[in-house]
């Protein structure tokens, strides 16, 4: 699992990260243009410079998810109806594909945590349930409570089959654009319609045959109303 700390404005803080890593046996810390990082971050990682000395720094969030298959988000700010972008579920229930896939988990920066353009790149958002007055958390308190979850049945759960790739997912999408297009959505309708049925599919840890078996289905749906169009 990957750790990615976006946009982080304190070293400390990035230290911190780095030691909590080393205690619960995560390794892959990768950091988005990050305000300072240096002998500060050294400092606070006390025996874990080693993932720091490891760590790869990139100029943007692209660049630090582009090769893995599922980009989970982290945020307080918990949507709703009115807020489908920032709908979330909690930490727990992401356990069963931590291990046999590859997966980036987003932790964004101390003060805005992650903003609405990036929020738009993670496939599923999770939540840590705490105070409704207070709901945020230090950034390398959430990291810690986060790999904690992630280990506190002395293992990572698994699911016993591959699930799909971000490519399977992408081309599933592109069958479902084009289908709401020639139903006539158009504007915000169009708009909302993708975002619900990509946090439906990226919640179903879809399977790669049954993305394979969709991909067919949308696919025959395409060519039938290619037909009613002309």
């Amino acid at each position: 699992m990957r750790i990615v700390l976006v946009e982080p404005s304190y070293e400390i803080n990035i230290g911190f990260v780095a030691r909590c890593m080393k205690n619960f046996g995560f390794k892959e810390l990768y950091i988005v243009n990050p305000e300072s990082f240096g002998d500060i971050a050294i400092k606070f990682s006390a025996h874990a410079s080693d993932i720091l000395k490891n760590a790869v720094i990139c100029k943007d969030l692209k660049e630090a998810i582009k090769d893995v298959d599922l980009v989970i988000g982290t945020t307080s700010n918990i949507g709703n109806e009115r807020n489908l972008r920032r709908i979330a579920i909690p930490i727990t229930e992401i356990r069963p594909i931590a291990e046999k896939n590859k997966v980036a988990v987003l932790f964004g920066n101390e003060r805005t945590g992650l903003k609405n353009e990036q929020i738009d790149l993670c496939d599923i958002l999770v939540y840590i349930p705490t105070s409704d007055e207070y709901p945020s958390l230090n950034l390398s308190h959430a990291v810690a409570i986060f790999m904690y979850e992630m280990r506190r049945d002395g293992k990572i759960r698994t699911i016993n089959y591959e699930i799909a790739s971000k490519e399977d997912k992408e081309f599933i999408m592109k069958f479902v654009e084009e289908l709401l297009i020639k139903s006539g959505l158009r504007g915000i309708k169009l708009q909302h319609s993708i975002l619900i049925f990509k946090r439906l599919l990226d919640r179903a840890y879809l399977s790669k045959r049954e993305a394979k078996a969709l991909l067919g289905t949308f696919s025959r749906m395409k060519k039938l109303a290619e037909t009613w169009s002309t």
